[in-house]
């Protein structure tokens, strides 16, 4: 894919504010201060990520209308205001708030409407799409490391908590980083952290979440997964994000004063692999087979096998049987 994408979102905005969704190459030119070649050119990256333009004689066109993000609505959605910020592209959320460490505020959020190296717990990639999903990524400050054992799992329950206040049913998390729903990956969250100029610590918190279908996204993903919309639900992205960021926030200040105690119970609500015998992939080498027993309040897995309980503290479900 080309590497010059600052003309991607402007041109996809001002064809789906048309009534028509189309818009002559001349006015689309004139209007976005670009040569013919810079707006083909633009086009053809457009559907290297996603097929949504093609050209209807002198005009050029999207396939469908976009579920585009309004930095307006979002922010005047958000309870207790913080700093918020859209992007049009970046490279991770995430890392973009890393290398803001010596800037940044306690309710820190960042989207972004394309993100060309998002990635994911294990290191592997989140794949991106225009419209389709959210990538979100979110900052909060802690005293030190030790105060984040068990974040994530807190951050998981935030995210299925925003989605049935919203009145999405039956979805459930899946140790350590996963949403689910009919064991098909609904959204992954990554926390990462930094330290601060004090000697405080950053959680950069990153959740992505699939809202739409997208067929760029369909043909490169090899495990299974599913969105909002196919799950039968119409929502949009606006909404969504506004649901998470003001769910997140409030879990990171509950979490701040009790840790992960605050929320066990609904985890083990929505645990999707409680009883269930699995393969923890502790590292390249080495991994453990038990039943899940839960979880702790440390956030780590709690497998009973023929030689005990074991509490794993990082890892990945390798396998369910």
């Amino acid at each position: 894919m080309g590497t010059d994408l600052r003309f991607v979102m402007p041109l996809l905005r001002y064809i789906n504010r048309d009534e028509n969704l189309r818009v002559n190459y001349q006015v689309l030119c004139s209007s976005l201060s670009i040569s013919v070649q810079e707006l083909q050119d633009t086009a053809v990256l457009v559907n290297e990520i996603e097929p949504l333009l093609f050209q209807d004689g002198e005009y050029l066109a999207l396939y469908k209308k976009l579920d585009l993000l309004d930095p307006k609505v979002i922010y005047e959605g958000i309870s207790q205001r913080g700093r918020f910020a859209l992007k049009d592209v970046t490279t991770s959320t995430n890392l973009e708030l890393i290398e803001e460490k010596d800037n940044l505020v306690t309710g820190d959020a960042l989207v972004a409407e394309i993100q060309t190296e998002g990635r994911s717990l294990r290191g592997t990639k989140w794949h991106t799409s225009i419209g389709s999903n959210i990538m979100l990524s979110m900052a909060f400050k802690f005293p030190s490391h030790q105060h984040l054992l068990g974040f994530s799992l807190a951050i998981g329950v935030a995210t299925v908590t925003a989605l049935e206040f919203a009145g999405v049913k039956d979805v459930k998390l899946k140790w350590p980083n996963d949403v689910v729903y009919q064991d098909k990956k609904l959204a992954g969250i990554l926390i990462e952290s930094v330290p601060s100029v004090d000697g405080s610590v950053f959680a950069i918190v990153g959740v992505g979440l699939n809202v739409h279908n997208s067929k760029s996204i369909a043909k490169v993903i090899d495990r299974p997964y599913t969105n909002l919309e196919e799950m039968g639900y119409d929502f949009k992205r606006n909404d969504i994000c506004i649901a998470l960021i003001n769910e997140i926030k409030y879990v990171a200040r509950t979490f701040a004063k009790s840790g992960l105690s605050s929320f066990i119970d609904n985890w083990m609500r929505h645990d999707i692999l409680m009883g269930r015998n699995v393969e923890v992939a502790i590292s390249s080498h080495r991994s453990v087979v038990g039943r899940v027993a839960g979880v702790n309040r440390q956030g780590e897995l709690i497998l009973d096998s023929n030689v005990g309980r074991t509490a794993i503290r990082s890892g990945h479900i390798a396998s369910i049987h």
